[in-house]
């Protein structure tokens, strides 16, 4: 620990980026519209919904390395059932069990990184998302890989299972603390759930999920549609938007060092707004590929600063809080891909990227009125510090 709380989030952020670049390969497989095929991520999302705030509500009450020992296995197990599918609804009724029982890796990981480093929490979440930023760029390469040679969208899904196996192995081995929270508190509950900074912080995540997974969801079949590449090229794309995330992220962790997260969020926004500007009107390759690229430089620091800030509110219940954050996490994932999906049947998949745009402006109006609402408290707090 931490590192086993960034393969967690490593682990579970790769088998959702299998999907989106498996995305051509599954509707010529199974002959589905873009509106069905939207549906698989809804209903991974779903299966997240329910299953990331119960896995994060009980790791605050329960043996942790048990509840996190039987999530990885059921994954690896789910991830080879999704592969061997025959058919589109076994797909997604799969695909649903397999997010209920393993999305709550990443918070279970979170939770016991944010109880032992309380005072690392913005670093480390910056460093955890750096990491669950990696297991979606690996996760196009794999799939391209299995082009390249040949092998399905299936294969891809069946090797992920053995990272999985890998992914139990280590928790198996590595000590993990035990819980602090001796009996469940009523009202603290009632108080965690109705706080408005932490529902604040969990509706900005809630949008940010259109410029992240709603973005890169659609993006091989961008490709394949719009610039008429192979399924390989297409699906490798979407490594671009991530390089830039994953770059982003790691530049975050040293700028918290001489900037507040507020204005590293107000900064990323203006850039991801001018990127997807370039990207959508300019007909250039080139300037595409450099515009993804610098979108996700862009998007990168707005999830963890603003889950950091969500977390920080209740320090003592990092399972409760960060299940809440990551439930947000999902029903984003569960509205946008499909979203997007519907506007690129109703017009094409171009125009539906406008919607992106309009989101991304709208959350840096919302960031920037909490910077200012946060200056005004400090203003009136003589002696006081911001944090964020």
């Amino acid at each position: 620990m931490p590192y086993l709380s960034f393969a967690s989030n490593f682990m579970w952020v790769m088998v959702i980026g299998l999907l989106g670049p498996s995305i051509p390969g599954i509707i010529m497989d199974f002959g589905i519209s873009y509106i069905k095929a939207g549906l698989f991520f809804t209903m991974l999302s779903l299966g997240s919904l329910i299953g990331t705030p119960l896995g994060g509500f009980a790791s605050d009450y329960l043996n942790r390395k048990i509840l996190f020992s039987c999530i990885a296995l059921v994954l690896s197990a789910g991830l080879v059932c999704v592969g061997l599918a025959p058919s589109y609804s076994l797909s997604l009724l799969f695909i649903f069990l397999l997010s209920l029982a393993g999305s709550p890796a990443g918070a279970v990981g979170q939770s016991i990184m944010l109880d032992m480093f309380p005072e690392k929490r913005e670093r480390f979440l910056a460093l955890q998302t750096l990491f669950a930023a990696l297991g979606s760029f690996i996760a196009p390469l794999l799939v391209a890989m299995n082009y390249s040679v040949e092998l399905s969208w299936r294969w891809a899904f069946i090797e992920t299972a053995g990272i999985a196996i890998l992914f139990l192995a280590a928790i198996l081995l590595v000590p993990i603390p035990a819980v602090r929270v001796k009996q469940l508190d009523r009202k603290k509950v009632s108080s965690i759930l109705s706080n408005r900074g932490l529902l604040i912080s969990a509706v900005l995540i809630f949008f940010y999920m259109a410029l992240d997974i709603g973005f890169s969801y659609w993006l091989a079949e961008y490709f394949k549609s719009e610039l008429q590449v192979s399924m390989k090229i297409a699906s490798a794309g979407v490594s671009i938007f991530l390089a830039g995330l994953i770059t982003g992220r790691l530049i975050t962790s040293r700028l918290l060092r001489v900037l507040k997260s507020t204005r590293i969020m107000q900064y990323g926004l203006v850039l991801a707004l001018i990127s997807l500007t370039l990207f959508l009107i300019v007909p250039f390759n080139s300037v595409k590929v450099a515009s993804i690229l610098l979108y996700g430089l862009g998007i990168s620091p707005v999830f963890p600063l603003l889950m950091a800030r969500g977390t920080a509110i209740f320090p003592d219940q990092p399972g409760m809080v960060s299940g809440i954050m990551y439930a947000c996490v999902s029903l984003g994932g569960m509205v946008f891909p499909f979203v997007i999906g519907a506007v690129a049947s109703a017009m094409d998949i171009r125009h539906s990227y406008f919607l992106i745009g309009f989101i991304v402006l709208a959350l840096l109006i919302a960031v920037s009125c909490r910077a200012a609402g946060d200056e005004k408290r400090l203003a009136g707090s003589p002696g006081g510090k911001a944090r964020y």
